[in-house]
């Protein structure tokens, strides 16, 4: 049995003020590529093979996250082992949301193996992802231009403090309150830059919020009034207008400040060829537009200033994960 799972863009946090009781919130589109593929059959034990060529220290985090997953799934289930088989990755720590599509990509072929059907809001919450934002889950299972409501906020409510999904992982999944097929084509610049993850995600939330209450009403009004339009109407203007816009405000403001100089003046340079942004904490930036102009500018900025990194062509994912029996 064979899962590929899409990873995803993910486009702004909408709400770390937190003062109407609720917090987080999130926008994001699925991509078809890269993705993750992973094969599972039975076994008396926990085999993880990787057929895929990566880095060494990548494939220790991979290979961790996998093995965490598959436990508490197996636990779950009441099953001793499992065979992974890797056969594709997304580049971690890129801002394309590799850790999310691990563990639930893991988690929903050991069950599967052993029969067992679980849906990816549950999955999530025995791996413990989506803690903060629900774009992720929700690429996984369904695909497409996602926003999710984020959860609510207070001494006993799902959330009291702003943190990261990484040490979120006894809060359940945001719920989704607007998804819809996404038709435009995007460009994934990839330079080998700042990463932020970890402690200094941890960090990051602590220094920057609460975010002000106008710069969140802000971005309410701008994802309402014409980012969710423009996806029905299909107006590639008007939606990558918003794009720009988020870059300037709330806690996206504070991820492009983080990144290094050449990679903000990257931003800026494709911004005035096209619709771009970073995604999550980056370093990955993603863009709308002429596929062509957008290729041909990101890698002539990456011969002038001696960058290292990939450029990617890709499309959204409408359907969530794909299986192979």
């Amino acid at each position: 049995m064979k899962l590929t799972s899409p990873s995803r863009i993910h486009m702004g946090l909408i709400d770390l003020n937190g003062n109407l009781g609720r917090v987080d919130g999130g926008l994001g589109v699925a991509i078809d590529y890269p993705n993750f593929k992973i094969e599972g059959l039975e076994s008396d034990e926990i085999e993880i093979d990787f057929k895929v060529k990566i880095e060494e220290k990548d494939k220790i985090d991979i290979e961790r996250r996998i093995l965490d997953s598959a436990r508490k799934v197996l636990s779950k289930i009441g099953e001793n082992g499992i065979k992974l088989t890797v056969n594709g990755v997304i580049p971690a720590h890129s801002g394309l949301g590799s850790g999310t599509q691990i563990s639930l990509s893991t988690g929903k072929i050991t069950s599967l193996v052993y029969g067992h059907e679980i849906n990816a809001e549950n999955l999530a919450k025995i791996t413990g992802r989506g803690g903060t934002s629900g774009i992720g889950v929700a690429s996984f299972e369904k695909g497409g231009y996602i926003i999710d409501s984020g959860h609510s906020f207070g001494i006993g409510k799902d959330k009291f403090d702003f943190q990261p999904s990484s040490v979120s992982e006894n809060v359940r999944p945001a719920p989704v309150i607007f998804r819809h097929d996404f038709n435009w084509d995007i460009v994934l610049t990839m330079p080998k830059g700042e990463q932020i993850y970890g402690e200094r995600e941890v960090d990051m939330f602590k220094k920057y919020c609460p975010i002000l209450e106008s710069e969140t009403e802000k971005i309410c009004r701008i994802i309402l009034m014409k980012m969710i339009p423009s996806v029905i109407e299909n107006d590639l203007d008007s939606f990558g207008f918003c794009i720009n816009e988020l870059q300037k405000l709330g806690f996206k403001k504070a991820e492009v400040k983080l990144q290094s100089p050449a990679i903000k003046n990257m931003l800026e340079k494709l911004q005035k060829i096209s619709y771009s942004g970073i995604s999550s904490f980056g370093p990955t930036i993603y863009s709308l537009g002429d596929k062509k102009t957008i290729i041909e500018a990101s890698n002539e900025y990456f011969d002038i200033h001696g960058i290292d990194g990939e450029i990617i062509s890709t499309r959204a994912n409408n359907t969530g994960f794909e299986l192979t029996r």
